[in-house]
């Protein structure tokens, strides 16, 4: 009775505590039928044949039913092992070769969003061999809190989010979304993604989500494409492309920056009097061209949830005002922001619905292309306001500075454990 008792009991315990309880309890048992046998056997033979033959049972079957208990035990911790307790986050800091990732995350500040236990995400994580393969300038780049959203836009570009996505559910040839807003292409035999990202290890479950670890990092428009590139590939954007050509500021566009552009549409173009395109296109106007697309263009990496409402003082020396509503829509001097946060490498866009045009009184007389890293006007530094005081309004638009998890984790901290994480794998 003791036996049908305990081991129910003790075969539903899946540690190593619940086996040695088995194991102990089988001692007893097995140390009591020894006693009946050694010292009453025979004369339970003789007087009761029913328990003789119960305690002859458990005798025969009790290293059989132990070592049952036994593998009972084992298989459901096995299987216990196999569902997730961590994370996706502690999962890839529990597997030690996520390091430079993990790192970057906390920089990023997306360690939250990436522990979330309500989120049901697939990472495709870069190891450290993978990430060691960047050179030293990008890493210095991506670990300078002044780039932030270009660092959250290429770990973003790593995150999809349809689910938890295992391998058995790829499709070759498969397109597939991130947290980015950017898109990439999954292929099989190997797994792959964009050609370039091969998985090398699939399928570490996490309580949120799935872990597939790849030998590169995945290409982002954050690291490969600056904001004229991006301009030229949108069918959308083909009128400022054809101005920008024009006003050969091309380059000033490509740069190294960081500088932020607002972008007009076809339709903000067309939008215009009659004939207004064709004439800015002309090499006489290309001065005028210029100052308008430069009052376009502002120093910084500036993304939406840095503006404020107030004047802005752009690349041409002109200046903007800038009006956050109270339904969280942004505009500069009446344009409207339809697509905000376009990330980069060398800065941010926001496309807008209209082309600013600058009134007659504050066009600047001449106006010469930014070309340093982070360009600024002779027009804009000498830029005075009438209204007696000597205080600079030139970015009132405009927050000090991003809203950096690097500041909530001491920037210089972070910055530096990262960086020398960084140089151990280069």
């Amino acid at each position: 009775m003791c036996v049908v008792v305990l081991v129910p009991k003790y075969i539903g315990e899946t540690s190593k505590t619940g086996a040695r309880r088995l194991f102990h309890a089988t001692i007893v048992v097995g140390f009591a039928l020894a006693l009946s046998h050694n010292c009453s056997f025979q004369r339970l033979r003789r007087t009761n044949h029913l328990a003789y033959h119960i305690v002859s049972y458990l005798i025969m079957f009790m290293p059989k039913l132990t070592l049952a208990a036994f593998t009972a035990c084992a298989i459901r911790s096995s299987l216990a092992q196999d569902t997730p307790t961590m994370n996706i986050v502690d999962t890839a800091i529990a597997a030690g070769t996520f390091t430079g990732l993990t790192g970057l995350v906390t920089l990023a500040g997306l360690g939250g969003a990436l522990s979330d236990e309500n989120a049901s995400l697939t990472v495709f994580a870069p190891n450290d061999e993978a990430l060691a393969k960047l050179d030293n300038a990008t890493v210095a780049k991506l670990t300078d809190p002044l780039w932030l959203p270009q660092l959250q836009q290429l770990l973003l570009s790593h995150v999809l989010v349809i689910g938890a996505f295992t391998s058995d559910t790829v499709i070759d040839g498969m397109d597939a979304p991130t947290a980015s807003g950017e898109s990439f292409t999954v292929n099989t035999d190997p797994i792959r993604i964009n050609e370039d990202s091969v998985v090398i290890a699939a399928d570490i479950m996490a309580t949120n989500g799935v872990i597939h670890v790849i030998d590169n990092i995945i290409a982002s428009q954050a690291v490969s494409q600056t904001i004229a590139d991006l301009a030229v590939a949108d069918d959308n954007l083909s009128t400022l492309v054809a101005a920008l050509t024009a006003a050969d500021l091309v380059g000033a566009i490509s740069a190294d920056g960081p500088i932020t552009c607002l972008a007009p549409t076809n339709d903000a173009f067309a939008a215009l009097p009659e004939g207004t395109v064709d004439s800015l296109l002309l090499p006489e106007n290309v001065e005028t061209l210029k100052d308008i697309l430069l009052t376009h263009c502002i120093s910084g990496n500036i993304v939406s949830s840095m503006v404020t409402s107030g004047p802005i003082t752009t690349l041409s020396g002109n200046t903007i005002e800038a009006v956050v509503n109270d339904d969280g829509s942004i505009t500069f001097d009446g344009a409207t922001v339809i697509t905000a946060d376009v990330v980069a490498s060398n800065g941010i866009a926001h496309v807008i619905d209209k082309v600013i045009v600058p009134t007659s009184d504050e066009a600047a007389a001449t106006t010469v292309a930014p070309t340093t890293a982070a360009p600024t006007t002779e027009a804009a530094k000498d830029d005075t306001h009438d209204d007696g005081d000597d205080i600079d309004h030139s970015m009132d638009g405009v927050k000090d500075s991003p809203p950096s998890s690097a500041a909530m984790y001491g920037t210089a901290v972070a910055t530096a454990a990262v960086s020398a994480g960084f140089a151990m794998l280069i």
